[in-house]
């Protein structure tokens, strides 16, 4: 996955890899996507930082290394696919053509679920987070 964070001047960034089940890279990369650092995220990591325009998110021991530069094909006529993976890691279903997996209606509604359940911390939040995505899943 591909993080855009400035486009147009490296700034500092963090991620956390809280309810990530494996291990990933993070590749910090400046505004003409030459690799700046590699960090490693694993499982419940609380803060992974860098300076970055872009953030590409890969697979562990992926071989990326600082001073690498990253080749982007904007050429739209290429079909891609995301992965939906498995907490082992291993692909579960794949996803062609733009199509999503819940609507961006349904993906505000959850990341605000969650950013109050994660600042609360109460219970009532949380399973109203819950509720809601299975409700979501169920549709």
């Amino acid at each position: 996955m591909l993080f855009v964070i400035n486009e147009s001047n490296p700034v500092e960034t963090f991620f956390h890899m809280h309810n990530v089940p494996f291990p990933l890279d993070m590749v910090f990369m400046d505004d003409e996507f030459k690799v700046l650092d590699v960090k490693r995220g694993n499982p419940e990591d609380d803060k992974i930082e860098g300076i970055a325009s872009y953030v590409l998110e890969v697979n562990a021991d992926s071989g990326i290394k600082p001073g690498d530069k990253a080749d982007l094909d904007d050429d739209e006529s290429h079909d891609y696919v995301m992965k939906v993976l498995s907490p082992d890691g291993s692909t579960q279903m794949h996803l062609e053509g733009g199509e999503r997996i819940v609507s961006r209606r349904e993906t505000l509604i959850l990341i605000k679920k969650a950013l109050k359940a994660n600042a609360s911390k109460e219970d009532k939040d949380y399973k109203a987070l819950g509720k809601y995505m299975f409700k979501v899943l169920k549709g």
